[in-house]
């Protein structure tokens, strides 16, 4: 720790830095964040076009990803060696309003449109991709899931909404969302269909996350749930976290055995995106963030649990 704590005063005086010294001080800060948790190392930085990296999806070896809202709308296939964009998709029928997740069936790829920061969204939308569609086109047409809450009533601005959503997946024929709760730091999970068409989600479930949950991924095959996200109060405040949920019964992801990493501080990175990438092997993403005059850019990490 003595060498962090080095770090952070030398950081005091960062504004007085000349631009290489501010590249090499931000460069030293990422690097030694990564080793306080020797189990999520960086895979590597993310293409310049991809600073608000917010959805993950692995397709058959392919890595996917998307911008955050007020991007385009478009899906990314990213190099895993180097962060580049090796493939452009465009949902020719869909726009940006807040996509926040990617999921995968075994036929389809579904984008979550339904951030929703202060609760006043009534136009919530799941797009819904063929996969074949995916891996041969560059313009691709979505058919389109609109729902809403079955238990949201109001839509008056709050900072402290529990109807935020920033994370689902698809299994067992149904797709399921976690909540992004500002209200209570937990999670609530709801279920919709995956068909076209208007839909109400039901909440069947919930977690206390003690943390805003920013993404999920599931390993059908093993059933293995992971949720990532970052602490909003006190201590934890900003630093990242991840639970894995196995061994558990049916749809019942919470009453399974349940394992939380923490990635330690000092917190450096936003993670909005994960997916699985084989037994036991996620690939987490991270935005573009801010910290003071600090630009911590956006990267590409690996946790095996």
């Amino acid at each position: 720790m003595k060498h962090i704590a080095i770090l952070l005063s030398t950081l005091l005086l960062f504004s007085a830095c000349s631009e290489d010294e501010k590249k090499k001080i931000l460069d030293a800060v990422q690097n030694i964040n990564i080793k306080n948790n020797e189990k999520v190392p960086t895979v590597t930085g993310l293409s310049a076009n991809l600073k608000e990296s917010s959805g993950l999806a692995f397709v058959d070896g392919t890595l996917w990803t998307h911008n955050d809202s007020g991007g385009e709308a478009k899906l990314y296939a990213v190099d895993q060696t180097n962060g580049n964009v090796i493939k452009t998709v465009t949902v020719s029928n869909a726009s940006n309003v807040d996509w926040e997740d990617l999921a995968v069936s075994k036929t389809h790829l579904f984008i979550g449109d339904f951030g929703n920061n202060r609760g006043t969204r009534k136009d919530l939308k799941i797009y819904k991709i063929k996969l074949d569609d995916l891996k041969t086109k560059t313009v691709v047409d979505a058919e389109i899931i609109k729902f809403s809450y079955a238990s949201q009533t109001t839509f008056t601005a709050n900072s402290k909404t529990n109807y935020d959503c920033e994370a689902f997946i698809a299994y067992s024929g149904k797709l399921y969302l976690f909540s992004k709760n500002y209200g209570n730091e937990q999670t609530d999970m709801y279920v919709i269909p995956m068909n076209a068409g208007v839909e109400v989600a039901e909440k069947v479930s919930n977690f206390n996350t003690n943390a805003l949950v920013t993404g999920a991924s599931i390993d059908s095959d093993n059933k293995v749930l992971a949720l990532i996200g970052y602490g909003l109060t006190g201590l934890s405040k900003g630093t990242p976290k991840t639970w894995i949920f196995s061994e558990f019964t049916d749809v019942d992801f919470f009453k399974g055995k349940q394992k939380k990493f923490s990635w330690g501080k000092p917190a450096k990175a936003q993670i909005e995106g994960v997916t699985h990438v084989g037994k036991g092997k996620l690939y987490i993403s991270s935005e573009a963030n801010k910290v003071g005059s600090l630009t911590i850019r956006q990267e590409l990490y690996k946790l095996n649990y």
